[in-house]
């Protein structure tokens, strides 16, 4: 008489420890410098932010420092918007008439003057700039490649 064979209570838990596949590293952001712009790599403290400094890849654009978080990929909107010929106070404005993009956004007060103002999260500054930016697309390639309208 043949045996049947039992897997004890406990296999499935067992192969749940089993290696797993490796998880992938978090995507890490990065400006390139290009033949037009040096981008360079600055660390600002600040008591906004709970790491306590802000980790950026930044470089001139006029008076205007371009300048994106090394760490989570935001872009400090208010020197594109001012690079743009905008006043700094009209982003209030254009964020109350959009306010989906409100939960996307941290804004930096106090502390270093150059890091102060909006900042967004990487989707939406491309977004933003794919719509409205086209007269400084090619200043805005260390940070976003090249602005298609996708």
């Amino acid at each position: 008489m043949e045996q049947e064979h039992q897997h004890p209570p406990y296999g499935d838990a067992l192969r749940t420890l089993a290696p797993q596949p490796p998880v992938a590293p978090p995507v890490r952001y990065q400006a390139t410098s290009t033949a037009k712009h040096r981008v360079t790599k600055g660390r600002y403290l600040t008591s906004n932010d709970p790491r306590g400094y802000i980790p950026v890849y930044e470089y001139p654009i006029g008076d205007n420092w371009i300048m994106m978080d090394a760490d989570d990929g935001y872009i400090l909107w208010t020197a594109i918007w001012k690079a743009l010929g905008n006043a700094k106070a009209d982003i209030v404005k254009m964020l109350d008439n959009m306010p989906e993009i409100a939960p996307h956004i941290r804004r930096v007060r106090g502390g270093y003057l150059k890091i102060q103002g909006t900042w967004m999260k990487y989707d939406v500054a491309l977004t933003l700039a794919r719509r409205v930016a086209h007269s400084i697309a090619e200043d805005l390639i260390p940070v976003f490649g090249y602005l298609s309208h996708a």
